[in-house]
């Protein structure tokens, strides 16, 4: 079944780049180059970095009948190994994209009808693969309604009203393909087309698009945003994910730009699930029809545009009016000799510490003798110390062993940290 889920006429502007804004009619033009140009094959990685370009071959590639690769990374590696994973695949980057559509012209409009091509609802639009913050990324099936849907939950429970967006986070990320791509495909938020991740490049991009602004962001880069004492533009909304955000960041973002500050909960195998305003409270509320269950520990969800009952890995306290408090991913609790604990807990102890100013807790090994390990830095410290330390506030089974120093954690673009690159530098430190 093809469902339109665009709800928004070709007049209205798609996307801000350098030269001025882009309007949904010149988007349906763009795609219409890229499918006549498209080679034939089942599987493209789509590695475009700039945002409107990600979009143009993404939905191209799905108006073909093809399925977009998307690799939990950027670089060379990551995208090596896709295309040796799937053979025959193909790699579509801006080049591309800017070739196929550098000759278009008005008279392409009517080709592609001023809309941009409908996809039928059962399509496998990505293979979407996680970050590998807690090992080996795994790729998970995507079908357009299900990416779609998500879309339309989230901009139905922030409002439906046109906005111009900054967004800090890749396209080839479930958050960012939900909260960018997706919303650009089904209504008229604008998005600015290159990439934002430094404090810098943030301030600049919102400057440069006229008002009302929307930044969809992580914390990591919310909170050297707020660091940086950069002069900031008014913000109409803050649209924050990939990790947990901190009350007393979300309090100061929205003090510094006046803005409320609005938090996703979602995962990789069901996509974006519930909100919150997280300045203001600790729950979470479930996007519509959707429905979380939780059996001996383990929390599920369900929705008719999800493929039946999706287990998640954190878990959860369901309150009598719908809503739900996060208790911890199942993943981050621990037990060593008799004695109940989490990496989270302890991380945040050692971020009261003085002078640390980044840190990470994980688990290095499984089994019964295993132990919690920890990368910290904190220029000028010394680890003794901060093991000392940690001693008069944890239990002394769940001080770290190792606890290392270092100069800085390797993060990706998400603020994420890839534990094979952690296991890395446990080992070379």
């Amino acid at each position: 079944m093809s469902v339109d889920y665009v709800h928004a006429p070709a007049t209205a502007r798609a996307a801000w780049r350098p030269d001025g804004p882009l309007t949904r009619a010149d988007f349906a033009r763009h795609v219409a180059a890229v499918m006549r140009t498209l080679p034939d094959a089942r599987w493209f990685v789509n590695r475009c970095g700039n945002r409107y370009h990600f979009a143009v071959a993404f939905h191209a590639i799905c108006a073909r009948g093809s399925t977009n690769l998307l690799p939990p990374g950027v670089g060379a590696q990551a995208t090596d190994e896709l295309l040796s994973q799937y053979p025959g695949a193909r790699l579509i980057e801006d080049g591309f994209v800017e070739a196929a559509v550098a000759d278009t012209g008005d008279g392409d409009v009517a080709a592609a009808g001023a809309q941009v091509p409908v996809i039928d609802d059962a399509h496998l639009a990505a293979l979407v693969f996680t970050s590998g913050s807690t090992g080996k990324p795994r790729a998970h099936e995507k079908l357009w309604r299900m990416l779609a849907m998500s879309a339309r939950y989230c901009r139905q429970r922030l409002g439906e009203r046109a906005l111009n967006v900054v967004v800090t986070v890749p396209p080839q990320h479930m958050y960012g393909l939900e909260t960018s791509i997706f919303t650009l495909l089904a209504g008229d938020w604008a998005l600015c087309d290159g990439n934002a991740f430094y404090p810098d490049e943030i301030v600049s991009a919102l400057r440069a698009l006229p008002a009302p602004r929307l930044l969809i962001t992580a914390p990591y880069h919310l909170r050297h945003l707020l660091a940086s004492h950069e002069t900031l533009p008014p913000v109409e909304l803050v649209l924050s994910a990939t990790a947990p955000l901190a009350q007393d960041l979300a309090l100061e973002a929205e003090q510094r730009l006046s803005c409320e500050v609005h938090e996703i909960y979602g995962c990789t195998e069901a996509g974006s699930m519930a909100t919150r305003r997280s300045a203001l409270d600790d729950l979470w509320t479930p996007y519509p029809e959707l429905t979380f269950a939780v059996n001996h520990d383990v929390t599920t969800v369900r929705a008719g545009h999800l493929p039946g009952e999706i287990p998640i890995g954190d878990r959860i306290e369901l309150l009598g009016d719908g809503r739900f408090r996060l208790l911890g991913r199942d993943a981050d609790m621990i037990k060593i000799g008799g004695r109940r604990g989490s990496l989270s807990d302890i991380a945040a102890r050692i971020a009261t510490l003085r002078g640390v100013v980044d840190q990470v807790v994980f688990m290095p090994s499984e089994g019964e003798t295993a132990r919690p390990a920890a990368l910290v830095v904190a220029p000028g410290r010394d680890a003794s110390e901060l093991r000392h330390e940690l001693g008069a506030l944890l239990d002394a089974v769940f001080v770290p062993r190792p606890l290392r120093v270092v100069d800085a954690l390797p993060r990706n673009a998400l603020g994420k940290l890839p534990r094979e690159q952690l296991l890395a530098l446990l080992r070379d430190d």
